[in-house]
């Protein structure tokens, strides 16, 4: 599979013919000059309503917009909101099967709302089994004890973990998450996005392998391979 990191917690999968775009956040993102019509996914998977995860959502809303898979809140706002039909809900301890793969629903401790206020259901992440591996997106989350059984349940190819701190888990709470998940891989974001989430990519990096696990920092805009 091949991952590219627009920046922040916006990222691309492409697996076997398929586009995945996770957390549309383009316009007010410093990290990426790109706009959302840049890219042209198959499937967008939104973990919760926060602005920073949500704002560009709309522009693959519409009669050819691609697949929307969140929360129901989520979802029933983008059909209220944008007319937006091809939506598929999914909570924590839910499961989808589609052609491309599996799409597990879990926890995220977290809030969400909506950027006007309104409550924006229940924050989450995702585990997808896909053909060419399993990837855990924790979405914005400290560690619960309850990533254990996502580490037996599944072997994590590539485990994707905030770092930021103060509104997600810092880097000590992602080596305490990869302990309990064992992943292969792990790539670190929601990060430097803002002045209170700024980190030392370095120490991120040491922080990971001095626990014995593989952490691939990427370049904003970079492509890699997994």
């Amino acid at each position: 599979m091949d991952l590219t990191y627009i920046g922040h917690a916006t990222f691309q999968i492409e697996t076997n013919g398929t586009t995945l775009l996770f957390d549309p956040f383009f316009e007010g993102n410093p990290h990426t000059e790109s706009a959302a019509t840049d890219f042209d996914p198959d499937v967008v998977l939104v973990s919760h309503a926060h602005q920073d995860h949500y704002d560009d959502v709309d522009a693959y809303t519409g009669d050819d917009g691609p697949l929307i898979i969140s929360n129901f809140e989520i979802i029933t706002r983008i059909g209220q909101d944008y007319g937006h039909e091809n939506v598929h809900p999914l909570n924590e301890g839910g499961t989808v099967d589609f052609e491309w793969g599996t799409v597990h629903g879990t926890h995220a401790r977290h809030t969400s709302s909506f950027p006007d206020g309104s409550y924006g259901g229940v924050p989450g992440g995702f585990v997808l089994e896909l053909d060419d591996g399993v990837v855990y997106y924790t979405g914005d989350t400290a560690p619960f004890a309850e990533m254990e059984w996502i580490g037996d349940a599944v072997d994590v190819d590539l485990m994707i973990a905030p770092v930021g701190d103060v509104v997600t888990m810092g880097v000590d709470g992602a080596v305490h998450t990869a302990e309990m998940v064992d992943p292969a891989n792990i790539v670190p974001v929601h990060y430097d996005t803002f002045p209170f989430i700024e980190v030392d990519l370095d120490e991120v990096k040491a922080a990971f392998d001095e626990a014995g696990f593989d952490c691939t920092v990427m370049d904003f805009g970079s492509t890699a391979s997994f």
